[in-house]
C-alpha cells in the first residue's frame, strides 16, 4: 500500500513472513515503513535519489535493517532492539554532510540490529 498523495509520501510494506529489498537508481520516497513479525529490511541507496531527509522506520520481532548509503549522506538511527547492535561505519573525515542529505533509520525489534556501510 503507497500513499502517493503528496510529495512527502509514504511507502508501507506489511507482510507476515518477509521483508523489504531496494536497490536502484529510484528516488526514495520521504518515509519508508516496513512492518512484519518475520523479516528485515535491505536497502542499497547508493544509487537511489535522496531527497533531503529520508526515514526509514522497521518494526519487527525478528528482523533488523542491512542499509548501504552514499559516503556524503548523514544517517541517523534510533529504537530498540532487545537483542541486537548497531553498527554505522563512519563517513570520511573529510566530507562529513557534505551534501546536506539525511537518512533517518528507526528500528524495533525484539531481535534484529542496524548494520550500515557507506560506499
Amino acid at each position: 500500500m503507497t500513499n502517493t498523495t503528496s510529495s512527502q509520501r509514504t511507502d508501507w510494506h506489511v507482510s507476515l513472513i518477509g521483508g523489504l529489498k531496494r536497490r536502484g537508481a529510484e528516488r526514495m520516497p520521504a518515509d519508508t515503513v516496513v512492518i512484519t513479525p518475520v523479516g528485515g529490511a535491505d536497502l542499497d541507496l547508493r544509487d537511489a535519489r535522496i531527497e533531503e531527509v529520508t526515514s526509514v522506520t522497521k518494526i519487527s520481532l525478528l528482523g533488523g535493517v542491512c542499509l548501504r548509503v552514499p559516503a556524503d549522506v548523514t544517517v541517523e538511527v534510533e529504537g530498540f532492539s532487545l537483542i541486537g547492535g548497531r553498527s554505522v561505519e563512519p563517513g570520511p573525515p573529510d566530507t562529513p554532510d557534505a551534501s546536506g542529505r539525511v537518512v533517518r533509520v528507526r528500528n524495533y525489534s525484539v531481535i534484529g540490529g542496524v548494520d550500515i556501510t557507506r560506499g
